[in-house]
């Protein structure tokens, strides 16, 4: 019998895209069950690869293939989701597509409903039903019984529930990072990292209000948060500078910090073993860095940690309890402080806007607090606020029901036009509040000079962003100090720039 073979394929992401391509883990994490299994399998990442196109048509032509599998996350990366599908069929009608991924695992039915040239979709964990599934089809059979494949069948769509129990680990040693043939290509801005991107817990033990995750690991029984052995996360950070020449350390935790027992003992097993490597935490909260002391930050800087990802989100006392933060503004100006005495980590924050009920007051609040962090520690970071957008499962999603009558998107097509930090919704908000709204996100790029703090400039992309940070953020500041929204003509040329990048003929 012929090996099996499965292409898997990354789409574009949008504006994004230009400034931060990080491997594909999920691409990784689902191909590990059906490389276990002897499929052969092949990755085509089309954020890197602007002749996608015809490198799918050179690998379909190269013998039977099982199926396409694409990973999709909500808003542009669908288009680019719905490109590649039909460009399979068009290449061969024969070919089953599978789509997983973030937004297939809430939304399989607007999938399947949506988009004929996709014919199977994967929710929740992947590894293991996909495997099934790719067994399945090779046997001509269909997945039923498959925990967490839906597909088409008599002109309905039928759906098996996901397996949600319990959280998918993974062993560093069955990522099959062999899969990706060139990790030069990774990376964020224009910066000379090679970034691997990695777990060192699974879950989340708090109940944010607008988070899904909450909702998503409901189901989970036992403890919503389960840290990993400290000896094996480093094991596998040593695997990785060893075997691939990783020089950075990205932790994609939902949150890292819950103990810091936890997190205190790999970074002192990363100093034992002498390893040279950058760290980065995606999951941090101001709680939990009202509980950090100076020595623990120290021993955070000395193991190589140079970035913290921290939710500030709302300058607003009352904001910040609705969605349950479990802090105050002085508690953020506070940590903030706190770690301006450690300047080699990089204190970078993010906000939210648009929460239902926030007033204008309340908003410029949180533009107060931006304007505040940055003063008070010339080395932190403001990331482009967010645009509150309800999930289903969170409490404020019943809350934008009650307040504003929100439904979900109707069709395929508006889940791809949801964009997190630009699109308004109609009705929402008044024109006053979308006005700031559009002046925070423009503002923000600027504020804290992060473009020419984070960029050499080495590429055409880069250079542009340079000067337009040294020509714009003393207007930035000076706009948005005093809240002068309006001739905001910034606004419109923004929108048009990360349609145009979006689309790939900028950069």
């Amino acid at each position: 019998m012929a090996i099996q073979r499965v292409v898997m394929i990354y789409p574009e992401q949008g504006f994004s895209g230009n400034y931060v391509r990080h491997i594909p883990l999920s691409l990784l994490y689902a191909s590990a069950g059906v490389v276990k299994a002897g499929v052969r399998v092949h990755i085509l990442d089309a954020r890197i690869h602007s002749d996608w196109r015809q490198r799918l048509a050179l690998l379909l032509a190269d013998g039977p293939v099982t199926c396409v599998g694409v990973s999709v996350m909500s808003g542009r990366p669908i288009r680019s989701a719905i490109d590649i599908s039909r460009a399979v069929k068009a290449i061969d009608p024969a070919v089953p597509v599978v789509w997983g991924g973030p937004h297939a695992t809430f939304y399989p039915e607007s999938i399947l409903d949506g988009e004929p040239a996709c014919d199977y979709v994967v929710s929740g964990y992947a590894s293991e039903s996909f495997a099934l599934l790719v067994e399945r089809l090779g046997q001509g059979r269909t997945p039923e019984g498959v925990a967490g494949i839906s597909w088409r069948e008599d002109g309905r769509v039928r759906r098996e529930p996901a397996k949600d129990d319990a959280f998918e680990y993974m062993d560093y040693r069955d990522i099959p990072y062999h899969l990706i043939e060139d990790y030069s290509v990774y990376g964020q801005l224009d910066q000379d990292r090679r970034i691997f991107s990695m777990y060192s817990a699974l879950g989340c033990p708090y109940k944010c209000s607008f988070c899904s995750s909450p909702a998503q690991y409901s189901t989970i029984k036992g403890k919503k948060w389960v840290p990993l052995s400290a000896a094996d996360v480093v094991d596998h950070i040593d695997f990785l500078v060893g075997k691939y020449q990783a020089n950075y350390i990205y932790f994609i935790d939902d949150d890292s910090f819950p103990s810091l027992d936890h997190v205190g003992a790999i970074i002192d097993e990363i100093k034992r073993r002498g390893l040279a490597v950058k760290l980065g935490f995606r999951g941090a909260r101001i709680n939990e860095i009202k509980r950090m002391s100076d020595e623990f930050l120290t021993r955070l800087a000395e193991a190589g940690t140079d970035i913290l990802h921290i939710g500030a989100e709302s300058g607003s006392d009352r904001i910040l309890g609705l969605i349950r933060k479990n802090c105050t503004v002085d508690d953020i100006v506070e940590c903030n402080r706190k770690l301006a005495r450690h300047p080699e980590i990089t204190a970078a924050y993010n906000f939210l806007m648009g929460v239902p009920t926030e007033t204008l007051d309340e908003l410029k609040q949180t533009r107060d607090l931006m304007l505040t962090l940055v003063a008070d520690h010339p080395s932190a970071l403001i990331f482009p606020p967010n645009k509150f957008r309800p999930l289903p499962g969170t409490e404020l999603y019943d809350l934008a029901r009650e307040k504003w009558g929100f439904s979900m998107p109707a069709s395929l097509q508006e889940w791809a036009d949801i964009e997190v930090e630009a699109n308004a919704q109609e009705g929402w908000y008044e024109p006053s509040m979308e006005r700031f709204f559009n002046l925070m996100l423009i503002c923000s790029y600027f504020i804290d000079n992060k473009v020419m703090r984070l960029t050499s400039g080495r590429t055409l992309f880069f250079k542009l962003a340079r000067l337009a940070n040294v020509l714009y953020r003393p207007i930035a500041l000076f706009r948005l100090r005093r809240g002068l929204t309006f001739g905001l003509v910034e606004y419109p040329l923004y929108r048009f720039a990360t349609w145009f990048l979006a689309r790939g003929k900028g950069g």
